[in-house]
């Protein structure tokens, strides 16, 4: 065979490998589906308050097998709704299927859980059985519990006893007619993966510590289960009497950057906590997604008005009714790759990349808008060496070393921006002139540490908002930058490198409502190769050092610098970045035109009979939107967060205070209402002459 020839025959095989390649990774699997309703019950391992159902769509393969299961929770929403021929959508305004299991003439129960079709259908193709829960009856708007307030516990048990029934379904078949067929031998309960979107998101995780307590019933209640991963989009965290990390688990959380209902971005708080947790046994990669010009509801197809009225800092790709095609990709471009890359007998790490901030972002995902990302391969200490978490006092490190710092104008430790944690330390750092330093140590002077074992430098940071950088344009290839260098042990720096070759770090952004505008500050993550640092000697590390050389002035949070074994990915950022962010006063401008009026009122404050406590029931012509942020009556300095729809109307609501905190209120306070960023319903001063 000539050359030539053999060259041909080569080229032949290796297109033949790569088609081939190709048609293994595809979504090939024929789908069905069907839907279970059993008959609501007091089902007293839910909840003894109330009737709850098992209710919930199932997506499989035909072709039968043995399957990886993900399970979907959607997230607070109001029960029932009606059509609005004049906006061509469905009005969802009334909560009357929470308690009752119906709905007034003209209207129909929601049905939130069919919202996620255009995420699961596409994955049961890649040889998944998705399961998508409906929480409307006895959870969804019902009232809050003091160890429960968004009833995400109550949501977790619910998605354990559907568990329960997939179980005896999949072990002894049974399963309903309705389904259209049966689960027998379909379920793998070694690879479950779940995905909650706002209080599903929570609940989720609480599903997963409430199996795993000691003394649980539900593993003898369902069997063996192995939980691998949890993707949340837009949850709450802090709704419950417990702190629900995502230990044991693949996580991520996608964060919608323009989202008006869990305004604050809560859903960050659990990345910060587990940083600092050493339990892991495994290593597990966590991270966080930000989504800038994405809102909360459109993630949900089901859901057809936006919760967002206006967005700051960036451009929305959402309009204000019937969902967003381009939101719902991020979504697909995101989950089915999460799961894929970790969830099955052959998972495809590879696809998990776009969820490391030292890879590029693949371009189907980055033409849609831009993002922002933390990320950690794990956080068990054997993987990683913390040179300076800032949970010292300002100017020692972690480590117990004299930190070093020159020219600046403010470097302080402590707690970072209120979206985060509170276990989340940061260095505040400023400066008003270049060429000032900050320089993180792991030695003293004249010593230095062997780090070779460690292949990445990694640490997070957040470009504080202030002046025109939160009403500017930006700028596509980061919006600061500075240069980067470690020091050895005679503190002898390397070669440095800019933070602009290996990162880019956006500018807060953030919603605008009625009355109400806030920027978001979210901690971003930048690794770095150690061999990026020409010169550096590994074997006598003393320190990191941050030189502030390349721009005149700007202040960031530094936070969580350490060293992992864990290889970061090579990357050129400063290219091929489109800019998609409108300035923070035209889509405030745009919001202010929408902002809707509202005539606001208190119906009654009265106490409640046999039991310590007050009632204050207000009403509104602007409806309170029902979502997963949770209603905060106001008054002076105090915050109250019981709450209930007193009936199926979604205009009215009743806030429980305890007597003693009722007393000790000022007589004249001013009271409002919030509900995430929806903006604010004012309602006068308080009048405690009118308590019956």
């Amino acid at each position: 065979m000539t050359s030539v020839k053999r060259i041909i025959v080569l080229l032949i095989a290796v297109l033949a490998v790569a088609v081939g390649s190709r048609v293994l990774c595809a979504a090939t699997y024929p789908v069905i589906d069907g839907e279970y309703k059993l008959r609501a019950s007091l089902d007293s391992s839910v909840t003894t308050a109330m009737k709850t159902e098992l209710w919930a769509h199932v997506w499989r393969p035909v072709t039968n097998g043995t399957y990886p299961l993900v399970v979907f929770l959607h997230g607070n929403h109001a029960t029932c709704g009606r059509f609005d021929p004049a906006l061509g959508i469905r009005l969802d305004d009334r909560v009357d299927y929470t308690t009752t299991g119906k709905c007034p003439f003209g209207y129909e129960a929601v049905p939130s859980h069919l919202g996620y079709a255009y995420l699961a259908r596409p994955l049961a193709a890649y040889g998944y059985v998705v399961v998508s829960i409906n929480a409307n009856r006895g959870v969804n708007c019902a009232a809050g519990e003091s160890s429960d307030s968004g009833l995400n516990l109550r949501r977790g048990r619910l998605v354990l006893r559907h568990l329960q029934k997939l179980a005896q379904w999949n072990a002894k078949g049974g399963a309903p007619s309705s389904l259209g067929f049966q689960l027998t031998g379909l379920l793998d309960f070694s690879q479950v993966g779940l995905m909650g979107h706002s209080r599903g998101g929570e609940g989720m995780r609480a599903a997963v510590a409430q199996y795993h307590d000691p003394g649980s019933p539900w593993p003898e209640r369902i069997g063996p289960v192995t939980f691998r991963s949890l993707f949340e989009i837009g949850p709450v965290d802090g709704m419950t009497s417990r702190t629900l990390n995502p230990v044991g688990l693949v996580w991520t959380v996608l964060l919608p950057g323009c989202d008006g209902d869990v305004s604050d971005l809560e859903g960050i708080r659990p990345f910060d906590r587990i940083l600092q947790d050493a339990t892991e046994a495994e290593s597990l990669s966590k991270s966080t997604f930000q989504v800038f010009g994405a809102n909360h509801n459109f993630y949900n197809t089901e859901w057809q008005i936006s919760d967002s009225m206006g967005c700051l800092g960036q451009k929305p790709i959402f309009p204000q009714l019937r969902g967003s095609a381009s939101q719902r990709r991020t979504a697909l471009r995101t989950l089915i790759p999460f799961f894929r890359s970790n969830l099955g007998s052959i998972p495809k790490p590879s696809l998990a990349q776009r969820f490391d901030p030292s890879y590029p972002i693949p371009a189907p995902l980055a033409s849609e808008t831009t993002y922002a990302r933390g990320f950690t391969q794990t956080p068990r200490p054997s993987e990683n060496y913390v040179i300076d978490d800032f949970d010292q006092p300002t100017g020692t490190s972690s480590r117990q070393v004299a930190n070093e710092s020159s020219g600046l104008s403010r470097y302080r430790h402590g707690r970072a921006s209120a979206n985060q944690d509170p276990i989340q330390r940061a260095a505040a750092v400023g400066w008003k002139h270049a060429n000032g330093f900050l320089q993180v140590n792991a030695a003293p002077a004249g010593q230095g540490v062997d780090v070779g074992a460690y292949g990445t430098l990694e640490f997070r940071i957040m470009l504080r908002c202030f002046g025109k950088l939160c009403t500017s344009l930006p700028d596509p290839t980061g919006d600061v930058d500075f240069s980067i260098a470690l020091a050895d042990a005679n503190d002898t720096l390397s070669q440095p490198i800019t933070l602009k070759a290996h990162a880019v770090v956006t500018r807060p952004g953030g919603v605008f409502g009625s009355g109400y505008s806030a920027y978001n500050e979210v901690f971003q993550t930048v690794r770095i190769p150690l061999e990026a640092f020409t010169e550096a000697d590994l074997s006598h590390l003393r320190g990191a050092r941050f030189t502030f050389d390349r721009q005149q002035k700007s202040s960031i949070y530094l936070a969580n610098v350490r060293l992992t074994k864990t290889a970061a990915g090579e990357t050129v950022f400063a290219s091929a970045i489109p800019a998609k962010c409108g300035t923070g006063s035209a889509a405030r401008a745009e919001a202010q035109s929408e902002a809707p009026p509202g005539s606001n009122e208190i119906v009654a404050i009265r106490r409640m009979v046999g039991v310590p406590a007050v009632e204050i029931e207000i009403t509104s012509t602007r409806p309170f939107p029902v979502g997963g942020a949770l209603p905060a009556l106001v008054i002076g300095a105090k915050t109250f967060t019981v709450s209930r729809f007193p009936s199926g109307s979604t205009d009215r609501l009743v806030f429980t205070i305890e007597n003693s905190a009722f007393e000790a209120l000022e007589q004249g306070a001013e009271m409002s209402v919030r509900v995430g960023g929806a903006g604010v319903w004012r309602f006068g001063p308080l009048d405690k002459a009118i308590t019956h």
